[in-house]
């Protein structure tokens, strides 16, 4: 009986025009007993007409506003939301496009004498930005660190072998005393920007530590002169090293490459060295004088070269006038024919 009466209270706040109309269509169904309410809600939901529908429409008018109103509302929160999270996840990077840390770029020997002195530089442009820290790694162990904001500023990391020189150190270049073949490798320079960005960057490059003997590549000659046409032959051996030396050969300033190449371990107290030998075989073609020079070099940092130059063997020609006499004692300055012409004016 409520759910009847409650049907009756929606059927007269909508009225229609005529009773076939009640049952033309409707989006509520109750099942089971009971015709009559099922009758009254598809009056509700069919075709209004006469007073009430002024009334419905603005209804309707209404509710389709709030809708709308509605779907904006969620579109402009979702537009929001998107926007503040893009904002949050790239403002570094749309920060670090106007002002941040770039041109990041290390120096290092690429081959250094053992013993000697290896100065290191990392260059950088921070442009408008703040530097937070400088860090040197030797592979992955960090052994130097340069921060402005502390003091001291810098600090050394206990490391094998490395020596640093920490007056001579800072926020551009590391300096290493007394360097040894145990600091061959790679070297790293980490540079980070100050807050809010701590923008880093990472560059790296090898050193090469090198131990070589003083002295100048050995430079023997098969002969001492040549002909045209003949075959010239000649042999180099480099001061002993580690790693095993390069030779090239020149011909009067032009470059024969590196002949054939043989390598010698030698076995030190301190370590196996290497000595490197190299032999040539040339056509001489051109009449004149050769310079021939052998040149030892290690990555082409660390030379020395022996030059030796080579005199033409010319056919000599014998007197006419006067045969070779090979007998000790003075020789006359005046040939033959000139003595016996000078005592015939005498005579006379």
């Amino acid at each position: 009986m409520v759910a009847a009466r409650h049907l009756d209270d929606i059927s007269t706040a909508v009225d229609t025009s005529a009773g076939s109309e009640r049952a033309s269509a409707g989006f509520f169904h109750f099942s089971g007993h009971g015709g009559a309410v099922n009758d009254r809600v598809r009056t509700h939901v069919v075709r209004v007409s006469g007073k009430h529908a002024g009334r419905t429409t603005a209804t309707m008018t209404k509710m389709s506003a709030n809708t709308w109103t509605t779907t904006m509302t969620c579109w402009c929160w979702c537009w929001c939301w998107w926007w503040w999270w893009c904002t949050a996840a790239l403002a570094p990077f749309v920060i670090g496009t106007v002002t941040c840390l770039k041109d990041v770029f290390i120096e290092v020997p690429i081959a250094i004498r053992e013993g000697t002195t290896a100065v290191m530089r990392c260059d950088y442009d921070l442009e408008q930005e703040a530097l937070y820290t400088v860090k040197w790694y030797k592979g992955r162990q960090e052994f130097f660190r340069y921060v402005p904001k502390e003091l001291p500023h810098t600090r050394v990391f206990p490391l094998a072998t490395i020596n640093v020189d920490v007056s001579e150190s800072g926020q551009n270049q590391v300096v290493l005393r007394h360097v040894t073949p145990d600091l061959d490798g790679k070297y790293r320079c980490e540079v980070s920007a100050d807050a809010p960005t701590f923008h880093t960057q990472i560059v790296a490059a090898w050193m090469h530590v090198v131990r070589t003997m003083d002295g100048k590549p050995e430079l023997h000659l098969e002969k001492s002169q040549y002909s045209i046409g003949e075959k010239l032959r000649a042999n180099c051996s480099s001061p002993p090293s580690n790693p095993a030396a390069n030779i090239t050969w020149f011909i009067n300033d032009k470059e024969l490459g590196n002949g054939h190449i043989l390598k010698i371990p030698l076995k030190r107290p301190s370590g196996t060295l290497f000595k490197t030998l190299s032999s040539i075989e040339y056509d001489v073609l051109v009449a004149g004088k050769l310079k021939i020079k052998c040149q030892s070099d290690i990555y082409h940092v660390i030379t020395s070269e022996t030059e030796v130059m080579l005199d033409e063997d010319k056919p000599r020609l014998a007197s006419i006038l006067q045969p070779h006499d090979h007998s000790a004692g003075p020789k006359s300055a005046y040939p033959i024919g000139a003595i016996v012409l000078i005592t015939f004016v005498i005579m006379r």
